[in-house]
């Protein structure tokens, strides 16, 4: 009788330790070993000019995609990056699904401009499950020296410069344990580069329409 108790605690032991984890990511947008490697997407700061307001996405024409950028890399802890992911799959970019997974502010020097300081250890994907799919959007924004600390306070004020890149599935599964083992633990395959823009509120944009609008009709008079 004995025996067998402690056989069966260690298949109770046994299926705990192998049972489906919370799906873990590294969170790095310059990833170059690994699973997931190579991943190099810089981030870009506004358009210089008349367009702050121009939004970009995709690798540059230096880096492999299509994708022309003139605004600098960005540089220094005054710009946060932001991981928010979920289980896959997630089409829309304002789904509650995206969770906060981590954050971070950019290096410092300009030999690593565009690409933030990134932790060391995996990060746990809310809603993720280990060994299966999940889906990330990398977000990132101008925060006014410490001022705005969070995604949904860049959102809130329209002057703040923001931007986010596409959705994105990478096809290695999250790691962590599941019953089979234990998954390591990916990279973001599939991030691309994107720019911060400033981007009017709509009732800015249509007062803006409105008085192009009257200065036509005047100068027809």
């Amino acid at each position: 009788m004995k025996k067998s108790v402690i056989i069966l605690l260690g298949v109770i032991c046994a299926t705990q330790a192998f049972s489906q984890g919370v799906g873990q990511v590294f969170f790095n947008n310059r990833y170059v070993s690994g699973i997931g490697a190579p991943i190099v997407a810089p981030i870009y700061g506004v358009e210089p000019g008349a367009v702050p307001s121009r939004v970009i996405r995709g690798n540059a024409t230096t880096n492999g995609g299509t994708a022309v950028y003139t605004g600098p890399l960005l540089v220094g802890t005054g710009f946060t990056a932001a991981l928010f992911g979920g289980a896959a799959t997630i089409t829309d970019e304002n789904s509650p699904n995206l969770a906060f997974v981590a954050s971070a502010t950019f290096r410092t020097t300009t030999s690593t401009a565009g690409f933030f300081i990134a932790p060391t250890a995996a990060q746990n994907v809310p809603g993720g499950v280990a060994g299966a799919q999940g889906t990330f959007q990398l977000r990132a924004w101008d925060n006014h020296a410490g001022s705005i600390t969070s995604w949904a306070a860049a959102m809130a004020d329209p002057s703040v410069a923001k931007g986010s890149s596409a959705l994105f599935t990478p096809s290695f599964p999250l790691g962590g344990p599941t019953p089979t083992g234990v998954v390591t633990p990916p990279g973001l395959a599939g991030l691309t580069s994107f720019n911060l823009a400033v981007v009017p509120e709509p009732g800015v944009i249509a007062l803006g329409v409105l008085g192009l609008g009257a200065l036509l009709l005047r100068r027809r008079k």
